[in-house]
């Protein structure tokens, strides 16, 4: 072989070599690949899901035993984490908590741990601010073992938590605040059709115009369009204010999941739990029927004035939320995708068997699966109601 042909040869294989390191690396750190957004390139386009409608189900029996089709362990052999069974889930309102909910009691039925709840047997528990309590049910059992976890409709107070569930790890969702506006005024305030000859798109607009009128000029802070923010107590929207409440926030919370991203959620979830896939299996839970307007540029207009607490606090946890998906202890996508194919299974078993105890749970809203738990309760522990 003569010495250009060989000069050649050693310069292709060179770079054959540094094409199969590069792809190795960035198959274990995909993020290096070239057209990976950064975080601050990472958009949000949120796709409502179609509605399967859920009722309560009658004569579901309290002894509820967890019997699935298959066993599938996320946890690999020799590994030393324990499943965390204390947890504290701030629920806010129109982000997909119900979902996370209904899956976070059912953890909690299988694993016979005492939900702390609602006296009044709702799915949200009461907040005295004068005397910084919660309002919830009370066992008098002397052998009562205390309260493990909460997954309630719930304002956030550290303190006041701490009195009812020691060393729990803190779980929160929040959603796009253009979408979250948009969900809370379709489903609280309602919508006619055709009412005036308005259009579901012009109806909403005219809610935000109304509610700019009321706020322009006055330096006040719209709490119905910033509730997630109202939820965690953030009371200030001076910036300096605002950044130490959501840093103090994202000190004391564990995980802070997306809606935008629930399935990526629940890997983070169950990885931080130390759960099984069957663990953080989910029926999606009441999503709107029919499909909600554009948000249009008029719109996100108004919302980046009138929402610039909760939209501080959302883009926050947006990027902190992918550096946790970058620093996965494991493969990410390969957990993702395993994940999103067992959901897929048990979802179409359920819809056609629902009569035993896991797919009656399974599919069963917050609202329903509470009472559940509720009534089970009442059953091994003397209560106080």
């Amino acid at each position: 072989m003569g010495r250009w042909k060989m000069k050649v040869f050693a310069a292709l294989s060179g770079l054959c070599t540094l094409l199969v390191i590069f792809d190795g690396w960035t198959s274990v750190l995909p993020w290096l690949k070239p057209e990976q957004a950064t975080d601050e390139e990472r958009e949000i386009t949120y796709v409502e899901d179609n509605e399967i409608p859920t009722t309560e189900r009658q004569g579901l029996t309290a002894n509820y035993t967890f019997q699935h089709h298959e066993k599938v362990t996320g946890v690999p052999k020799g590994n030393l984490c324990q499943p965390i069974n204390k947890f504290i889930f701030v629920k806010t309102e129109k982000t997909g908590g119900s979902t996370l909910a209904s899956l976070l009691f059912r953890y909690g039925l299988k694993n016979n741990l005492v939900a702390a709840l609602d006296p009044e047997g709702w799915f949200a528990i009461k907040y005295n601010e004068s005397s910084e309590s919660y309002a919830i049910v009370h066992y008098n059992c002397t052998d009562f073992p205390g309260y493990d976890f909460i997954a309630n409709h719930i304002i956030y107070n550290r303190v006041a938590m701490e009195n009812i569930i020691t060393n729990a790890t803190y779980i929160t969702i929040l959603r796009s605040p253009y979408t979250h506006i948009r969900s809370r005024f379709f489903f609280f305030q309602g919508y006619q059709p055709l009412r005036n000859s308005t259009t579901k798109s012009e109806s909403f607009l005219a809610y935000l115009k109304s509610k700019k009128d009321k706020f322009d000029g006055h330096g006040t802070v719209s709490w119905d369009l910033n509730t997630l923010s109202h939820r965690f107590g953030i009371l200030k929207s001076e910036r300096k204010l605002l950044m130490d409440s959501i840093k103090k926030i994202d000190q004391e919370f564990d995980l802070v999941m997306l809606t935008e991203y629930f399935d990526e959620s629940l890997i983070l979830l169950r990885k931080l739990m130390c759960w099984d896939f069957e663990d953080i299996l989910y029926y999606s839970q009441k999503v709107h029927k029919t499909a909600l307007p554009t948000v249009t540029i008029a719109m996100k207009s108004i919302i980046d004035k009138l929402s610039t607490v909760d939209i501080q606090l959302y883009n926050h946890f947006n990027t902190t939320f992918w550096k946790r998906v970058r620093n996965y202890d494991g493969d990410f996508e390969a957990d993702l995708t395993k994940f999103r194919k067992l959901k897929s299974n048990v979802t179409k078993k359920c819809e056609l068997e629902r009569n035993t105890d896991f797919c009656n749970l399974f599919i069963m809203d917050d609202y329903p699966v509470t009472k559940v738990t509720y009534e089970r309760q009442l059953q091994w522990m003397c209560a106080d109601t």
